[in-house]
C-alpha cells in the first residue's frame, strides 16, 4: 500500500498533525512529498497547494534529499541536524517510517534553532538550581525528611540518618504510619501533620538514645492540597553540650547574660523601669492618658510607686510647661487643715490665719496637676466639696464671696479597696465615679521580681551619686537582696539600698552589712520554702514545680511523670526548662534531655 493513501485515508491523523507546534515533512520512498503540516509550511514559505502537485523533496534541499534516501536506504533515523538554508535556522529529526515491515518513506521533524537553545538554557539553568539545593540539603546540620501528601518518605539527607541511626532504604516508600506501629518511631510528626494541617512540634528519642526536636511543616500547591510535608529535625543533645561549653566559659556567660538583660529591660525613662509585662503595659497607657485631661485614680499597695506614676503622667503631659505637679498626701495633713489647704482662706477666714491670705493648692496647681494620694483618708465633707469643684472648676477660698475657675488635671491614688470604702459609706460612690475615669492599677514588686535587679542598679547608682561613694555589691549580697520578699514594695528597696550605702564601711557591700530582717529571710528560705507573704499565683508556682519535680525523681523520667500527672510531655518539659532558665542552672538544663528518656 502507498504511502500517499494512507495518509489521504485519515484525515483526522492530518488534523492531529497540523496542530501541533512542531514542523512535520513525510516524503514517500521515491523523494515525493506526501504531506507538510502548517507549520512547517510557514517555517519553510511553502505555498499552500505545495501538495496539490507533486514536489520532489530534492527541489526542497537537495543535501536534504541525500540525507533522506540514506535513512530510507538504512534504517537508521538522524537527530538533532542543523538546517540552516531557510530565513529561520531550524534543527531536524529525521527516521524512517516503517509499515508491515517496510519501509516506505521518511518523515522530518524540525524545531526552530532557538527554542532549542531556550530549552536548553532552562535545563542548564535548572540543573544548577537543582544541583544547588541538592547540596543546601546535604550540607543542613539538622536532620531534613521528606513525605508525600499521603505520609510516604520520599527524600532524606545524610544528617537524618546520622541522628536517627536509620538507613534511608528502611523508611522510604514507606508510609509513617506503619513505622509507627512497627515500632521505629515512637511518634510521627508527620501524621500529627497530615491531620491537623498545621506545623507540629514533637520531642522524639532515637534508637541512638539522642534527643532530639522534631517538627513538621506542611506544603501546599496552588489549589490548598496538601502535597507534601516536610520535616526538620534537630540533635538536643548537641545543643545541651553547647550550653555546657556556655557554662564553662566565664566570658561568654557574661557577654549572653548582658545581651539578655538588654532585651528584656525595659528602663523607659531615667526612673521608671519596665520589665514585666505588665508594667510595660502600664507605661503604654501613661503614654496614651498624658495627652489628655481625664482624671486618673491609681490602686496599689503602700510603696508600689503610684507618686513615680503621677509624675511620669506630668512630665509626659503639656501641663508640664505651662504648670506644676502639686503632691498632697491626704493622710498626712490634719482634718482640720486639709480644707484650707485645698481651697486656701482669706485674711480673718479663721483664727491663726495668716493676714495675707493663702492660696491653696488646687490654685497654685492651675495650669498644671494635682496629685492626691491615699484620697481615701479624705473626710466626707471634703468629699462633698471636691466633688462640686469636678463639675466646673470652680473654687472659693475659705472666708471669701468670690469664686475662681481653675484648670487643673486630677490624679489620685489610693492603696485600698475603694469598693469596700464605698460600702461601707466611707466614701462617696459619686465622687469615686468622677475620678476613676482612667484606672491604672500598680503592681506591687512580688508580682514584678525581674525588676527586682534593674531596680536595685537604679537606686545604687542614684545613692551613691547622692552621697559621693562608689560602693558596689557583692554577688551573694544582691542575691539575698532579689531573694527578699520587700513587703514595703518599691519604697522599702530604696530605703534599703540608701541604707547600706550608708553604713556600709567598705567599697564592696556584703552580706555582714545587709540589716537582720534580710539575712533571716534568706536563711528561712534556704532551710525551706516559706509561703507567707507571696502573692496566690507565686505560691501555686512553687507548689507546681515541687510535684514536678518529684514527679519526675520518683518515675525516672519527664514522660512516665508526664502520664501520672496527666499532662502532656511537652508540656512538663517546659515547666522544667523554665524552673532552670529562672534559676540559671545550665547544669540542670543539660540534664533535662536525659530526663526525658
Amino acid at each position: 500500500m502507498q504511502i500517499t493513501s494512507l495518509f489521504h485515508a485519515d484525515s483526522f491523523f492530518k488534523a492531529v498533525l497540523d496542530s501541533v507546534q512542531f514542523g512535520v515533512i513525510v516524503a514517500g520512498s521515491d523523494g515525493y512529498l506526501v504531506y507538510v503540516n502548517n507549520l512547517a509550511r510557514t517555517l519553510l514559505g511553502f505555498n499552500t497547494d505545495i501538495i496539490d502537485r507533486k514536489v520532489h523533496f530534492a527541489e526542497i534541499d537537495c543535501s536534504a534529499w541525500l540525507d533522506i534516501q540514506r535513512i530510507i536506504k538504512t534504517g537508521e533515523p538522524q537527530i538533532g541536524v542543523p538546517v540552516m538554508s531557510y530565513s529561520k535556522p531550524l534543527v531536524a529529526n529525521r527516521s524512517p517510517i516503517v509499515y508491515n515491515g517496510e519501509i516506505v518513506g521518511a518523515i522530518s521533524v524540525f524545531h526552530q534553532l532557538d527554542h532549542y537553545e531556550n530549552i536548553s538554557e532552562y535545563l542548564q539553568k535548572y540543573k544548577i538550581l537543582t544541583g544547588q539545593l541538592e547540596a543546601i540539603i546535604e550540607s543542613s546540620y539538622d536532620g531534613i525528611f521528606v513525605t508525600d501528601g499521603d505520609g510516604v518518605g520520599i527524600r532524606s539527607n545524610a544528617a537524618y540518618d546520622r541522628i536517627t541511626g536509620m538507613n534511608s532504604s528502611e523508611f522510604m516508600g514507606r508510609n509513617m504510619l506503619e513505622l509507627e506501629k512497627e515500632g521505629h518511631i515512637s511518634e510521627s510528626v508527620t501524621l500529627k501533620v497530615l491531620k491537623s494541617r498545621k506545623t507540629e512540634t514533637i520531642s522524639q528519642q532515637t534508637r541512638t538514645g539522642r534527643e532530639t526536636l522534631v517538627t513538621g511543616n506542611p506544603v501546599f500547591n496552588d489549589k490548598g492540597d496538601l502535597t507534601m510535608v516536610l520535616t526538620n529535625l534537630r540533635d538536643m543533645t548537641d545543643l545541651n553540650k553547647m550550653s555546657s561549653e556556655l557554662e564553662q566559659s566565664k566570658e561568654m556567660t557574661s557577654e549572653y547574660k548582658r545581651r539578655l538583660q538588654e532585651l528584656q529591660r525595659a528602663s523607659l525613662s531615667d526612673n521608671f523601669v519596665a520589665v514585666s509585662g505588665a508594667m510595660r503595659d502600664l507605661y503604654q497607657k501613661v503614654i496614651r492618658i498624658s495627652g489628655t485631661d481625664a482624671p486618673v485614680f491609681m490602686h496599689g499597695e503602700t510603696g508600689v510607686g503610684k507618686e513615680l506614676v503621677a509624675e511620669e503622667i506630668h512630665q509626659l503631659s503639656d501641663r508640664s510647661k505651662t504648670g506644676v505637679l502639686v503632691k498632697i498626701n491626704c493622710a498626712s495633713i490634719p482634718e482640720t487643715l486639709i480644707e484650707s489647704e485645698l481651697f486656701g482662706y482669706t485674711d480673718g477666714a479663721f483664727t491663726g490665719a495668716k493676714r495675707s491670705g493663702k492660696p491653696g493648692l488646687l490654685e497654685v496647681a492651675d495650669n498644671g496637676t494635682l496629685f492626691l494620694d491615699e484620697i481615701n483618708s479624705m473626710p466626707l465633707v471634703l468629699q462633698a466639696k471636691l466633688l462640686r469643684f469636678l463639675q466646673n472648676f470652680e473654687i472659693r477660698r475659705l472666708g471669701s464671696t468670690t469664686s475662681k475657675v481653675v484648670n487643673v488635671r486630677l490624679i489620685c491614688a489610693s492603696n485600698q479597696d475603694m469598693n469596700k470604702l464605698i460600702f461601707n459609706r466611707e466614701f462617696r460612690s459619686d465622687l469615686f465615679y468622677r475620678l476613676n475615669v482612667v484606672p491604672l492599677l500598680i503592681p506591687p514588686l512580688r508580682e514584678r521580681r525581674e525588676a527586682i535587679p534593674y531596680l536595685i542598679q537604679l537606686f545604687l547608682k542614684r545613692f551613691n551619686q547622692k552621697h559621693s561613694s562608689k560602693k558596689t555589691l557583692s554577688k551573694s549580697c544582691r542575691e539575698a537582696l532579689e531573694r527578699y520578699s520587700w513587703p514595703g514594695n518599691i519604697r522599702e528597696l530604696a530605703n534599703m539600698i540608701e541604707r547600706i550605702v550608708i553604713l556600709s564601711p567598705g567599697d564592696c557591700i556584703t552580706d555582714e552589712d545587709l540589716p537582720s530582717e534580710i539575712v533571716n529571710y534568706n536563711s528561712m528560705m534556704n532551710s525551706e520554702t516559706d509561703l507567707c507573704g507571696l502573692s496566690l499565683r507565686e505560691q501555686l508556682q512553687l507548689i507546681e514545680a515541687k510535684i514536678v519535680s518529684e514527679a519526675v525523681e520518683k518515675y525516672g523520667n519527664i514522660r512516665r511523670a508526664a502520664k501520672h500527672l496527666k499532662v502532656n510531655q511537652s508540656t512538663l518539659y517546659r515547666k522544667l526548662y523554665k524552673k532552670c532558665s529562672e534559676e540559671g542552672s545550665f547544669a540542670n538544663l543539660r540534664n533535662i534531655a536525659n530526663l526525658r528518656n
